[in-house]
């Protein structure tokens, strides 16, 4: 049996207080551990128990997510991102060619920089890693 949290409407197991989520209280007359948070952002310091409760993502299309390094990511985009390099890093190799196949244009130079600036503004799980 389960219940379904009110908050996200994730599906959670009837002996948790906590929806593993959100963060939400799904018993009557706990506290939520997102208490005093704005919003429900996942990348926030979780206050009970001070730890980063997830990665931030590095571009907002698709649910194709790689947890990779930070650091390597924003460097493959900036310094060769134009071929794809960073692509291929996050193992999306039909984006990869695709950027291959255009370099020429110059056109995947320009969102590869965009790319890894993205990449170097996105908060990191505490280990440097990000979803890309």
């Amino acid at each position: 049996m389960s219940k379904i949290c009110k908050s996200c409407g994730q599906s959670v197991d009837d002996n948790t207080a906590y929806c593993p989520n959100c963060g939400s209280s799904v018993q009557e007359g706990l506290p939520s551990t997102n208490a005093g948070s704005v919003g429900n952002n996942p990348y926030q310091q979780d206050a009970q128990f001070g730890s980063t409760v997830a990665a931030g993502t590095a571009w907002g299309l698709g649910d194709d997510k790689k947890l990779v390094n930070k650091i390597a990511y924003g460097l493959l985009a900036i310094l060769l991102g134009g071929f794809g390099v960073h692509k291929f890093y996050t193992g999306k190799t039909m984006w990869g060619i695709i950027y291959i196949l255009l370099c020429w244009t110059g056109i995947p130079a320009i969102l590869a920089l965009v790319e890894g600036i993205i990449g170097f503004t996105t908060k990191d799980d505490g280990h440097g890693n990000i979803y890309a």
